[in-house]
């Protein structure tokens, strides 16, 4: 159980990249570049996420694949979750959190979600094999 809750405040350490990777791309990247910021700006998120984990995933300990898959189910989960929230607060319609899946508009969040989900069980062999 212990290393579930290191898990979860690894992922509650890597939510302000986020925030700060979402603020940057409103009011510094679509500024300069347009329409190439929001997939860039996945990226980007997508690589630091992965570079966090990296770095923090051993403080958790030694876990099999299953637990490492769970990790990455429930980051997945508390991404989720975390974004649509902030849309209720917002109070933006729920068709703003659906379309953040929308790669046709550009949008690559699901990439996030994707590495958000892979990048325990991927860190977590690289780290074993080490």
């Amino acid at each position: 159980m212990k290393r579930y809750l290191k898990a979860m405040g690894i992922w509650l350490l890597l939510t302000p990249l986020g925030i700060l990777n979402g603020g940057l791309r409103i009011y510094i990247t679509e500024p300069l570049l347009g329409n190439i910021a929001l997939p860039l700006s996945s990226i980007v998120l997508s690589f630091l996420i992965f570079i966090g984990a990296y770095l923090l995933i051993p403080k958790i300990g030694k876990c099999n694949t299953k637990e490492y898959i769970f990790i990455g189910i429930c980051w997945a989960i508390l991404t989720n979750v975390f974004d649509l929230i902030v849309t209720v607060i917002e109070q933006r319609p729920i068709s703003d959190f659906l379309e953040m899946y929308d790669v046709t508009k550009g949008n690559l969040w699901i990439v996030v979600v994707i590495i958000t989900l892979i990048t325990p069980t991927i860190v977590g062999k690289l780290k074993s094999e080490k």
